[in-house]
């Protein structure tokens, strides 16, 4: 094994004899060929990896964990995989010459690891499909990406696991989108969320899903009647207005306070509203108006404010939101708030920041922050899959996003959060393209962290907003439901 180890190269066994000081007679006893010296050190290396079983039932979720489980133990027995290659490319050389003196090592045991990662997929996608993704899926589940990403590239070992969880996901999306394997309009979470963003290379059709505004004839009317509605609600509520939680300018949020509540009341819950935009426009003046009937149930209203692209990346304005429900977790006791009662929601942009601040590990961001406090978050006409944005010319140059960072900022690319729940409404004239953002994030994530997945009538981008901040509709009841204000809300169907 240290041979291997130092070398990357399959030894001969009278080597190896050399090496433990054994007769050669000793070591042919144990090891008649290189094939069974080879095969005795890669099963010890990657017993666990061969093993892999999982009960996921999402199949794109069961390739995303058997790539994030096997590639770091890749990664550990690097040289030993790399012998392994390489004995076999010789051998199937001498093999095709007819020159092959021992019995040939055989490679093949991601073919029924990958085909266990894939069960989930036999119910909804045509067998050649199926067989089809397979097989592509085994070009790149082993070391040949490390070959190909670290030799030709010199990329690191980091950016080799990305890169190769990327493909794995490309291309399970690409068989899925292939194997639908219907034009009836889908209904369920997992139907919707297959059919995928189609064309990619049709920049006109990504507009088109994508620029809601374009899509709205009134939406000018609307963002007066949000700037018009804020005001008063500033002017009539109590608030603390533009509160730092950070050292620069845009690091600032509005606190509305509960109606007055007796000096012996509990601590309010907490609701944090992030505002939309694409993440490059709007401010948190311009959403006021959301906090009027929330403060009027007893609860304490924050809006904080990002900086915006294109003078920043997603990146930064996703720290900045950490950033502010760090400080309403230390800070918001003084105010009146209940830092164990807080709720994270958002609309579109608003409802991605939301989204991923459920999946953050907070003891990493500070040891003072307990690892999983933020436990709810609700999400209007969020944004979960980034990679189409790239493709809509009208957005595309101020995101400046490239395939990995589109990846790695798209929450339903990620692990569902192990504790913490997910509520997540569209409005039904929404572009087909939400709509499957929407069902996309409810079946990766799954009903236990996505416990409701709703559709409101009669509203599109914009106005769908309006339903969360009206008593009496659903977006509102469960965003009450959250703050533990208000009855869980009972399935209309």
């Amino acid at each position: 094994m240290a041979m291997i180890q130092q070398g990357g190269l399959a030894p001969s066994v009278a080597q190896v004899a050399a090496q433990a000081r054994v007769s050669r007679a000793t070591a042919y006893r144990y090891f008649s060929t290189r094939s069974s010296l080879i095969s005795a050190v890669i099963g010890a290396s990657l017993g666990p990896v061969r093993t892999f079983a999982s009960d996921t039932a999402s199949g794109r979720e069961r390739v995303r964990e058997l790539f994030m489980q096997t590639f770091p133990r890749f990664k550990e027995f690097e040289p030993q995989l790399r012998a392994a290659a390489q004995l076999a490319l010789e051998q199937s050389a001498l093999e095709r010459a007819g020159v092959l003196q021992e019995e040939p090592y055989r490679r093949g045991h991601r073919i029924n690891i990958l085909a266990h990662a894939l069960e989930p997929l036999a119910a909804t996608m045509a067998e050649p499909v199926r067989d089809k993704l397979q097989r592509a899926l085994s070009v790149i589940y082993g070391i040949e990406p490390y070959v190909i990403l670290k030799d030709i590239w010199g990329l690191p070992d980091k950016d080799v696991e990305r890169i190769a969880l990327w493909m794995a996901e490309a291309l399970v999306d690409a068989a899925l989108r292939e194997g639908q394997g219907t034009t009836e309009a889908p209904t369920d979470a997992a139907a919707i969320a297959r059919s995928g963003p189609q064309p990619l290379g049709s920049p006109a059709w990504h507009d088109q899903q994508y620029n809601s505004r374009g899509r709205i004839p009134e939406h000018l009317q609307i963002l007066q009647l949000w700037s018009e509605s804020s005001t008063r609600a500033r002017a009539a509520l109590r608030c603390v207005l533009d509160q730092p939680y950070g050292e620069a300018a845009s690091e600032k949020l509005d606190i509305f306070l509960p109606q007055r509540r007796g000096v012996s009341a509990p601590p309010a819950p907490v609701l944090v509203y992030l505002h939309g935009g694409y993440w490059r426009a709007l401010d948190k003046r311009d959403q006021s108006f959301v906090a009027t009937p929330f403060v009027q149930a007893g609860a304490l209203v924050v809006l904080p404010n990002y900086a915006l692209a294109p003078a920043v990346s997603i990146q930064h304005i996703v720290m900045q939101m950490v950033q502010a429900l760090a400080w309403v977790r230390r800070n918001i006791a003084a105010h009146g708030g209940d830092p164990d009662r807080v709720v994270v929601a958002g609309h579109s942009a608003g409802g991605h920041l939301a989204s991923l601040l459920l999946l953050c590990d907070w003891s990493a961001v500070a040891p003072d922050l307990p690892a999983h406090w933020l436990q709810a978050a609700l999400s209007i006409s969020g944004l979960y899959d980034l990679e189409p944005l790239r493709h809509a010319p009208f957005l595309a140059p101020d995101l400046a996003l490239d395939s990995l960072q589109a990846l790695a900022l798209s929450p339903a690319r990620m692990r569902a959060p192990q504790q913490g729940r997910l509520v997540a409404v569209v409005g039904a004239h929404e572009s087909e393209e939400f709509h499957r953002q929407h069902a996309l994030i409810a079946h990766t994530w799954g009903p236990r962290a996505v416990p409701v997945w709703e559709t409101v009538p009669g509203r599109h981008h914009m106005d769908v907003l309006h339903a969360l901040a009206e008593p009496g509709s659903r977006v509102h009841a469960h965003a009450l439901a959250l703050l533990g204000l208000g009855a869980p809300v009972l399935d209309s169907g």
